[in-house]
């Protein structure tokens, strides 16, 4: 919400009832200044604001928690733990990592310093977590799951598809401390898994129909559009920077000298990608009647006066069952497989007789064994 809807609304109060179409004074004019930013989304109230709307100024929402199952935060990549030990025996724990004066710092050293600062029980869950993903490879290797960069490669573009655009998607990932790297790394334990479930659960093709009519829109595209605005309070206001548009005037600078939204005045007028039942209903159904590089013309809504420019769109699209045959079953395979991973976890536990030796370690001496850990997973 900008400065001025803070200002002018009361939060008790419900907005007036306006119609729900946009007032235009000109036509749309054409133009091809895009500009990048966060999104800033335009409501009426605080209350809609919290019901219906993304924090403002916030990154983007991230969509990987429906693109990765269940699979990644029971076998998440270990963070500390796994980058220490792995590939490394007794003598790999003795490498120096750090120095200074008369000191140095071995990676056991580290190691022994870690275990301390996140204790006992969480240095077993993170063992937990190394020897676990080593036992996936032993049984991916064991089912014949050969993973290469292409099928990475293919997987993290479908996880893109579902953003609007590559710097979304970046905004993403980077708002949960996570960098391309360690998706590829969670993709490529994603596709393990897949390959190791897939012919255990062998679905007939009735079953992946039947899953794609049930999730339809889960494959479906809506309706998308980037808009950048320029609001202010009086209509009179808004005319005169119409018409320094249609004079060849920039969008950018005028909505960074004039736009009274100074959370997007700030970085051009740009609100960033948005679908429909995010913006007041002016404002959205304004927007979504522009093409792309369209201007509006004056849009009154209950914030004020915009004139939105419309700097990209995704058409809407639902796929035929043909079309994304693939994407069905590697679906049906990531959910089904939920409810067999327990199981199979604990039997393949036994049979590679699976022992985390850090469990059996008393808490004040757990810090003594980085060496025994080390051993521990590389022997499962």
């Amino acid at each position: 919400m900008s400065e001025w809807d803070k200002d002018k609304q009361n939060p008790n109060e419900e907005p007036k009832n306006l119609e729900p179409e946009a007032v235009e004074t000109d036509k749309p004019v054409e133009t091809d200044k895009p500009s990048d930013g966060d999104a800033l989304p335009l409501v009426t109230s605080e209350e809609e604001e919290a019901a219906t709307a993304p924090n403002p100024g916030a990154a983007p929402q991230s969509k990987l928690g429906t693109v990765f199952p269940w699979a990644v935060a029971v076998i998440a990549v270990a963070a500390l733990a796994f980058v220490l030990i792995r590939g490394t025996g007794d003598s790999g724990m003795n490498e120096t990592v750090g120095k200074m004066d008369g000191v140095t710092i071995t990676k056991a050293d580290y190691y022994e310093a870690m275990i301390k600062q996140m204790g006992s029980e969480a240095a077993i869950s993170n063992l937990d977590t190394v020897m676990t993903l080593k036992l996936l490879d032993l049984e991916a290797d064991k089912a014949g799951a050969v993973i290469s960069d292409a099928d990475i490669d293919a997987e993290v573009s479908e996880i893109k598809k579902s953003y609007p655009s590559e710097e979304v998607f970046e905004q993403s990932i980077a708002q949960q401390g996570m960098t391309l790297e360690t998706i590829r790394e969670q993709v490529r334990t994603q596709l393990k898994l897949r390959k190791i479930f897939d012919p255990k659960i062998n679905p007939k093709e009735d079953d992946l129909k039947s899953f794609f009519e049930e999730n339809k829109a889960s494959f479906s595209k809506e309706e998308e559009v980037r808009a950048s605005h320029i609001l202010v309070e009086k209509k009179e206001d808004a005319e005169a920077i119409l018409k320094q548009l249609k004079e060849g005037a920039d969008f950018a600078k005028l909505a960074s000298e004039k736009s009274t939204d100074t959370g997007s005045a700030a970085k051009g007028g740009d609100l960033d990608w948005f679908g429909r039942g995010v913006m007041n209903e002016p404002f959205e159904t304004a927007a979504f009647k522009l093409k792309k590089g369209e201007i509006s013309g004056v849009v009154e809504s209950p914030n004020g006066f915009h004139i939105i420019l419309v700097t990209d769109k995704i058409e809407a699209f639902s796929p035929a069952y043909d079309d994304v045959k693939q994407q069905v079953r590697n679906r049906y395979i990531d959910q089904n497989s939920q409810a067999l991973i327990s199981d199979w976890l604990t039997k393949v536990k036994e049979e590679r007789h699976y022992d985390n030796l850090l469990d059996k370690i008393s808490p004040d001496s757990a810090t003594a064994s980085p060496a025994a850990s080390a051993s521990a997973s590389a022997k499962q």
